[in-house]
C-alpha cells in the first residue's frame, strides 16, 4: 500500500514540479549558474524530492510495525 501511495504521488506531482522549475529557469539570467541549477533541479531532483515526500506521507499514514 505504501508503494502505491509513493508511486502515485510521484506520478502526479513530478510533472508539475519539473514545469515549475523550468518556468523559473526561463526567468533566470541566460547562461548562469542559477539557470543551470534550476534546470538540473527540474529534471533529476524533482522526482527524488517527490519520492522522499511520498515516503514521509506513507510513514505518517501507514506507519511501519
Amino acid at each position: 500500500m505504501r508503494f502505491v501511495l509513493i508511486w502515485g504521488l510521484s506520478m502526479l506531482l513530478t510533472p508539475f514540479i519539473t514545469r515549475m522549475f523550468g518556468q523559473v529557469a526561463t526567468r533566470a539570467p541566460k547562461v548562469s549558474v542559477l539557470e543551470e541549477t534550476l534546470v538540473e533541479f527540474g529534471g533529476r531532483y524533482s522526482s527524488e524530492l517527490i519520492r522522499s515526500f511520498g515516503e514521509t506521507v506513507g510513514d505518517l499514514v501507514l506507519p511501519s510495525k
